[in-house]
C-alpha cells in the first residue's frame, strides 16, 4: 500500500512538471474542467470569509474560484511540485477578488489547522487518489473537523455508481466501457455515504455533469473516427458544456454537505 501511494505521489509529481500551470496538470478535458469550476462555484457565496481547496494540484481551480469570489482562500496539495507550480503563478495573476495562498499538505492529516477554521471546504477529485475505503473514511472526519458548525463541504467527486451508469449506457452504444485509473479509486456511495451521513447534513446532490458525460462519451466515441481517443476539444463537447444537464449518468458530482 505503501508503494502505491509513493506511485500515485509520483505520477501527479510528474503531471505538474510536465503542463506546469495547465488545466492538463489535473484532467485531460478542458471543457469538463470549466464545467467543474463553475459548477463548484454555484456554492460558494461572495465575501465566504475563509476557503480551503484540498487537492488543489497547480491551483488552475483555485485561482478561478478567487478571480470570481471575494474569498479568504488556501490551496493544498500533498504533491509538492505543484505547489511549487501554483506558487510560481502568484506573479501572474491579477484582478483576484479575494486573497490565495498554497501550502503542501494532507487530507489524512489536517492537524495544522485548528478545529473550526472553515466556512468552507472543496475537495475535487481529490479522495479518489487515496489508496482505501478507510482513508476516505479518515479523510471525511478530518475535513468535519476544520469546518466550522454548519459550514459547508463542496465534495466533488467521481463515485462508482454513476460510472455504471455511463457505462451501462456505453455498452448499448457498443463502445468499451470506462476504466477506473490505475491511480483512483471512485467513491462507493453505499459504502460511504453512510458514514458521511454521521457527520454531515446532505443538501445536495448535483449531477452537473450528467449530460456532458453523455454527450461527450457517447455520442462524441460514436462520432470520432478513433473511438477510444474522441477528441476532447470537439464542438459536440463545447456544445454539451453549456447546456443544463439531466440525469444521473455522470461519474463526477458535487455532493453539497454541511456539518451538522
Amino acid at each position: 500500500m505503501i508503494n502505491k501511494e509513493k506511485k500515485i505521489k509520483e505520477f501527479w509529481d510528474q503531471q505538474a512538471i510536465k503542463y506546469q500551470d495547465s488545466y492538463l496538470a489535473t484532467v485531460p478535458d478542458k471543457f469538463l474542467k470549466e464545467l467543474e469550476i463553475n459548477s463548484i462555484l454555484k456554492y460558494i457565496p461572495n465575501q465566504t470569509k475563509k476557503v480551503i481547496d484540498i487537492g488543489c494540484g497547480n491551483g488552475f481551480s483555485t485561482w478561478q474560484f478567487a478571480k470570481d469570489r471575494r474569498v479568504d482562500i488556501i490551496g493544498l496539495d500533498y504533491s509538492e511540485k505543484m505547489i511549487e507550480q501554483a506558487k510560481k503563478n502568484i506573479k501572474k495573476q491579477n484582478k483576484l477578488k479575494g486573497k490565495i495562498d498554497f501550502v503542501v499538505g494532507s487530507v489524512l492529516n489536517l492537524s495544522n489547522f485548528q478545529k473550526s477554521s472553515f466556512d468552507i471546504v472543496i475537495s475535487d477529485r481529490c479522495l479518489i487518489n487515496l489508496i482505501s475505503l478507510n482513508d476516505q473514511k479518515i479523510a471525511i472526519k478530518e475535513i468535519n473537523r476544520i469546518l466550522k458548525k454548519k459550514g459547508k463541504y463542496i465534495m466533488c467527486e467521481d463515485t462508482q455508481e454513476g460510472l455504471s451508469k455511463i457505462n451501462d449506457l456505453r455498452r448499448l452504444a457498443d463502445l468499451q466501457e470506462i476504466p477506473n485509473h490505475w491511480h483512483n479509486i471512485y467513491l462507493n456511495e453505499h459504502k460511504l455515504l453512510p458514514y458521511i451521513k454521521k457527520y454531515f447534513k446532505v443538501i445536495k446532490v448535483d449531477n452537473f455533469s450528467s449530460l456532458y458525460y453523455v454527450a461527450s462519451r457517447i455520442f462524441n466515441a460514436v462520432a470520432a473516427d478513433d473511438k477510444s481517443k474522441p477528441d476532447y476539444l470537439s464542438d459536440i463537447n463545447k456544445v454539451a458544456s453549456k447546456l443544463p444537464s439531466i440525469g444521473e449518468y455522470s461519474p463526477l458530482k458535487i455532493f453539497y454537505l454541511e456539518k451538522k
